[in-house]
C-alpha cells in the first residue's frame, strides 16, 4: 500500500495530481460529512469531531494524508491546480458564470473604451520630439480674459528677439488653396509657416526635405511646398517621385520638396479652423511685418531644457508689459498666454473626458459590487464544502487563495469579453466625438489600452472577490450538520450584501443626477435662439484662385453670377453668399471709428466682427431686419459705402442714438472711407452658442471683395439633393473651380453641439447601464433573501398570513435599502456634480426637478426589481416550502 502511494506521488504530473486530489477529496468528503456531523450532534467540539471523523475514516484518510505529506508542488503547479478547480466550479454553475462575466464585461468594456479615447487625446505622447517642452503661444485681450486671440506678426518678431526661455519659435496661419491637376480640382487646407516650424516640433520628412532659411526669409523664393502623408497617398499614389514635381495651387506653381510622416498632426486654432493641414508652404516676412497691424496668426515654441512653463509665462508677461509701453496704440490692454501644446490640442473636451472617466469608473464599481454579491450568494451554498476543507486541515489562507483564484478567472474572462464590448463601444464613441479633438483619428485597442484592460480585470477581480473570499473562508463546522442554520454567518453575510446594494444604488444615483444635469443643459443649448433658420439650408464653400480673379470686380461678378444661376434652379427658394458661415470656426474682426466721435484711447478701441455678404444671404438664412433697410441692387453691384450692423453693435456703441444714418470707418476697406449704417438685423450666433453675441457688421461684397465665399441655398425640400446641380453650375463658369464643405446648416449646428452631445449622451448611457446593474443587484439580493427565508415564509403562510402581507414584508425590507441608497447618493451627487460646472449651460447644480426625476426613476426601477421576488414569495406553496426545509 505504501509503495503504491509513493509510486502515485512520484509518477503523476501536476494535472494527474490535481485529478487524484479531486477524487480523493470527493470520496473523503462523503465520509467526513457524515462522521463530523454525527459527532457534532453528539456534543463534541469541532476539533474533537474532526479528529474522531479522521480516525473513523481509516485507510482512506491515511492515504490522503500520506499523499498530502509527500506532495510538494512548486507555486506554479499549485496555481495551475487552483485554476483547474476554479474552471470546474465555473462550468458547474453556468448561469452564475454567464451573469458574472457579462456584468464584468460591461464594466470593463466601458472603461476600456473611455480609456482608449483618454489615452489618445490626453496621455499618448505627441508625435514630436520631447513633446512636454512644446507650447502654444497666444495673445489675450484684457477685455476678454481667458480667451486666446491670434497673434500679430509685429509682436511675434519682438517675442522671438527678446524671449530667452525658448529654443525655437515659429509662426503660422491657415488658408485654403485649390489643387489643380493630379485628379479632380480640390480645395486644400494649407498652413503657411515661418522659419523653424518643423525644427520646433522636432519632426523630419520621410521623403525630401523641409524649408531652408532662404525659403522662409525671401518672399521671392518661397514657391515650395511640403505635402502631408494623407495628401501624398490619396492624390499622388504614395509615389516617391512626387518630390521634385511641380504642382498648381490656386494658379501658382509650387515645387514639392518633401513629404511628412503619417503621424504629423497639428490642429491648433488658426485661420483655417482646427483642421489639420494637407500641405505646408513657407511664410517669409517683409519689411512691413514689423509694423503693428492686424492679428491673425498662431505660434508654437519649444522650451529650453530646464526652463519651466511658469518661468516662460513670467518672461512673456514681462515682454508684453514692455510692448504696451513701446507700442501703446497696438498693445495697450493686451497680454499673452503660454499653453502646453498637449492642453491646446485637447481643446475644451478635456473636462468632459475627465468627467466621463469618473462616471465610467462608477459603472465598474457597480459591476464589482454585483459580482461580489453573486460570489457571496454562491459562497453561502458552498458552506459545507468549505467546512470539509477546513476540517481536513486546509488553512484559511489556502481557502482564500482558492476563492480569489476563482474570482481572478472570472475577471480574466470578463476582461476578454470586455475587449469585445470596448470594440463596439468605440465605434459609437467616435461617431459622437467632437470633430475638433486632435488624436481621435488613431483611437483603438493599442498596447497601452490592452495593458489597461488587463489591469482593470485584475483590480476588478480582486475588488469583487476579496470580501466574499474572506467571509466565505470562515470555518464554521456547524455547516456539516444538516438542518442547522448558521445564524451568525447568515446575519453577517446579509449585512454585507445589503451594504453592497446600498453602495451600488448610491453610485447609480450620482450618475443619474449627473446625466440629468447634462441632458437638461443640452436641451437648454438646443433652445438657444441663433438668429437664423437652419432648416433646409445647403452650404458649400468656393475659394477663388487669386491669380485668375485678381482684377478688380472679378470675384464679385463670379459670385453674383453663381447666385443668379442657383436661384433659377428648381426647388431653390433663396440663395446668397457670405464670407464666414456661422459655426464654421472662421471669422474676421477689426477696430473701427465713429464719425463725429474722438478716437478711443488705446485699449478701448471700438471692435466689430466683419462679414462680407450679399442680400441673398439674409434671405436664405431668414435673418430678420430690425430697423432700416436692406442693401439695394445697385449697392450689390458697385461700391456704395453702406453697411448693415447687428443689434449688439447698436446696443454697445449707440445706446442712446439711432444707429441708422451713423457713419463708421474700418481699416479693412481700401481706401478707408466713412460708411453709412443703413440697417440693423437680429443678432446671429457665429462662433459659440453660449457666448455673448459680439458686435457684427455686414459689408456688401463690392466693398470688401473676398475671394472665398460660402454659398447659402434655401431649398423647398431636402437641400442635399441640390448639391450636384449647384456644383455643375459652378463648374460651367470655371471648370477648374472646386467646392468644399458641402453640408447642410443643420449639420453645422450639430457640429457646434458635438461636445455637449458627446458628454450628455455618454453620461446618460453610463447612467442607464448603472441603473440596469443596480436593479439586477437588488433583484439578486432580494431573490436570494426569499430563497433563504423560504421555510419562514412557508410557515407564515401555513399559519394563515395573507399573501399581501408577505409581499409587504419583502417589499419593506427592499425599500429600506433603496431609501438608504437614495439618501447617500443624493449627498454624493450634490458634492460630485460640481465637477460638471464647466459643462453646464443655464442649469443649476442643485436643480430640483433633475434631482427628483433621477431619484424617482431609480426608485421606480428598484421597486419593480423588489416586487418580482416579493410576488414569488407570496405565491409559495407552504407545504412544499416546509418540506424543502
Amino acid at each position: 500500500m505504501h509503495t503504491l502511494r509513493a509510486l502515485l506521488v512520484r509518477s503523476f504530473s501536476w494535472l494527474n495530481r490535481a485529478r487524484v486530489e479531486r477524487d480523493l477529496s470527493d470520496e473523503l468528503n462523503a465520509h467526513l460529512q457524515t462522521h463530523i456531523a454525527d459527532n457534532v450532534r453528539a456534543g463534541m467540539t469541532p476539533g474533537e469531531a474532526r479528529r474522531a471523523a479522521l480516525a473513523a475514516s481509516g485507510g482512506l484518510v491515511q492515504a490522503k494524508e500520506a499523499y498530502r505529506d509527500r506532495l510538494s508542488l512548486p507555486p506554479v503547479e499549485t496555481t495551475m491546480i487552483d485554476l483547474q478547480y476554479a474552471w470546474r466550479m465555473l462550468r458547474k454553475t453556468p448561469g452564475f458564470s454567464a451573469v458574472a462575466i457579462a456584468t464584468l464585461a460591461l464594466g470593463i468594456g466601458a472603461n476600456t473604451a473611455i480609456f482608449s479615447v483618454i489615452n489618445a487625446v490626453l496621455i499618448e505622447p505627441l508625435p514630436f520630439k520631447d513633446p512636454s517642452r512644446l507650447v502654444a503661444l497666444w495673445e489675450e485681450q484684457a477685455r476678454r480674459p481667458g480667451r486666446p486671440n491670434p497673434i500679430g506678426p509685429a509682436n511675434y518678431l519682438r517675442w522671438r528677439e527678446r524671449a530667452q526661455s525658448f529654443e525655437n519659435m515659429s509662426l503660422f496661419t491657415g488658408t485654403r488653396l485649390n489643387l489643380i491637376g493630379a485628379g479632380a480640382p480640390v480645395e486644400l487646407a494649407v498652413h503657411v509657416v515661418s522659419s523653424g516650424f518643423f525644427e520646433t516640433l522636432g519632426v523630419g520628412p520621410i521623403h525630401g526635405r523641409t524649408f531652408s532659411l532662404q525659403e522662409t526669409s525671401d518672399p521671392s523664393n518661397n514657391q515650395v511646398a511640403v505635402l502631408s502623408n494623407s495628401l501624398w497617398r490619396t492624390r499622388f499614389g504614395s509615389d516617391a517621385a512626387t518630390v521634385g514635381r511641380t504642382i498648381q495651387l490656386s494658379g501658382r506653381s509650387f515645387l514639392v520638396i518633401g513629404v511628412m510622416p503619417a503621424d504629423m498632426r497639428l490642429a491648433l486654432r488658426n485661420g483655417n479652423g482646427t483642421k489639420p493641414p494637407d500641405i505646408w508652404v513657407p511664410l517669409a516676412f517683409t519689411a512691413e511685418a514689423r509694423q503693428p497691424r492686424g492679428r491673425g496668426f498662431s505660434a508654437i515654441a519649444r522650451l529650453k531644457p530646464g526652463v519651466s512653463i511658469d518661468q516662460a509665462r513670467a518672461e512673456m508677461l514681462a515682454i508684453a508689459r514692455g510692448l504696451q509701453a513701446e507700442l501703446p496704440a497696438f498693445d495697450t490692454g493686451w497680454t499673452n498666454q503660454v499653453v502646453p501644446l498637449r492642453d491646446e490640442l485637447a481643446g475644451e473636451v478635456k473636462p468632459a473626458l475627465l468627467v466621463l472617466a469618473g462616471a465610467v469608473s462608477f459603472v465598474l464599481l457597480i459591476a464589482c459590487v454585483n459580482v461580489a454579491n453573486l460570489l457571496l450568494a454562491r459562497g453561502a451554498r458552498r458552506q459545507q464544502e468549505i467546512a470539509v476543507r477546513c476540517a481536513i486541515g486546509a488553512g484559511r489562507r489556502r481557502v482564500v487563495r482558492q476563492l480569489l483564484t476563482e474570482s481572478l478567472l472570472l475577471g480574466a474572462l470578463g476582461g476578454v469579453a470586455g475587449l469585445i464590448v470596448a470594440h463596439w463601444t468605440l465605434k459609437g464613441l467616435l461617431a459622437l466625438s467632437p470633430i475638433e479633438v486632435a488624436g481621435l483619428d488613431h483611437v483603438g485597442l493599442s498596447y497601452p489600452v490592452l495593458a489597461f484592460t488587463a489591469a482593470a480585470s485584475l483590480v476588478t477581480a480582486i475588488l469583487a472577490g476579496l470580501a466574499p473570499a474572506f467571509e466565505v473562508s470562515r470555518a464554521d463546522f456547524t455547516a456539516l450538520k444538516s438542518g442547522v442554520r448558521q445564524v451568525g454567518s447568515d446575519l453577517r453575510r446579509r449585512a454585507i450584501r445589503h451594504a453592497l446594494v446600498v453602495a451600488e444604488l448610491a453610485l447609480a444615483v450620482v450618475l443619474l443626477i449627473g446625466a440629468g444635469l447634462l441632458l437638461r443643459s443640452f436641451a437648454n443649448m438646443q433652445r438657444i435662439e441663433t438668429g437664423f433658420d437652419a432648416r433646409n439650408v445647403l452650404t458649400m464653400r468656393v475659394t477663388l484662385p487669386g491669380q485668375r480673379y485678381s482684377a478688380p470686380g472679378n470675384s464679385t461678378r463670379f459670385f453674383q453670377e453663381v447666385t443668379r444661376r442657383v436661384r433659377a434652379l428648381p426647388g431653390v427658394e433663396a440663395a446668397g453668399a457670405v464670407s464666414f458661415l456661422p459655426f464654421s470656426e472662421l471669422g474676421a474682426a477689426t477696430g473701427f471709428t465713429i464719425e463725429g466721435r474722438p478716437i478711443p484711447p488705446p485699449g478701448q478701441d471700438y471692435v466689430t466682427d466683419v462679414r462680407v455678404c450679399d442680400q441673398g444671404y439674409f434671405d436664405s438664412m431668414h435673418i430678420p431686419l430690425r430697423r432700416g433697410r436692406w442693401f439695394t441692387d445697385r449697392e450689390m453691384r458697385e461700391r456704395s459705402d453702406v453697411v448693415i450692423v447687428n443689434e449688439a453693435l447698436a446696443r454697445q456703441y449707440f445706446p442712446d442714438q439711432d444707429p441708422i444714418g451713423q457713419r463708421i470707418s474700418i481699416a479693412m476697406t481700401n481706401p478707408i472711407r466713412p460708411t453709412e449704417i443703413v440697417g440693423v438685423v437680429a443678432d446671429v450666433r457665429y462662433a459659440d452658442l453660449t457666448a455673448t453675441t459680439k458686435p457684427m457688421s455686414y459689408w456688401p461684397h463690392p466693398q470688401l471683395p473676398y475671394p472665398a465665399m460660402t454659398l447659402t441655398v434655401r431649398a423647398a425640400a431636402d437641400p442635399l439633393t441640390l448639391a450636384p446641380s449647384i456644383e455643375r453650375e459652378i463648374q460651367s463658369l470655371d471648370k477648374d473651380q472646386p467646392v468644399a464643405d458641402v453640408r447642410t446648416m443643420d449639420q453645422w449646428m450639430s457640429r457646434a453641439l458635438s461636445r455637449e452631445r458627446f458628454s450628455s449622451t455618454l453620461l446618460a448611457a453610463f447612467a442607464g447601464l448603472a441603473l440596469l446593474l443596480a436593479s439586477i443587484g437588488i433583484y439578486g439580493v432580494m431573490s436570494y433573501a426569499v430563497s433563504q427565508r423560504q421555510s419562514e415564509i412557508g410557515l407564515r403562510l401555513a399559519l394563515g398570513a395573507e399573501p399581501g402581507r408577505v409581499r409587504q414584508l419583502i417589499l419593506g425590507a427592499g425599500l429600506r435599502l433603496v431609501v438608504a441608497g437614495l439618501a447617500i447618493g443624493l449627498g454624493m451627487g450634490l458634492v460630485l456634480s460640481r465637477a460638471l460646472t464647466s459643462l453646464l449651460y443655464q442649469t443649476r447644480l442643485a436643480d430640483p426637478s433633475t434631482i427628483v426625476s433621477a431619484m424617482l426613476l431609480l426608485a421606480a426601477v428598484a421597486a419593480v426589481a423588489i416586487y418580482l421576488p416579493a410576488r414569488r414569495a407570496s405565491r409559495l406553496n407552504p407545504i412544499v416550502a416546509l418540506r424543502a426545509d
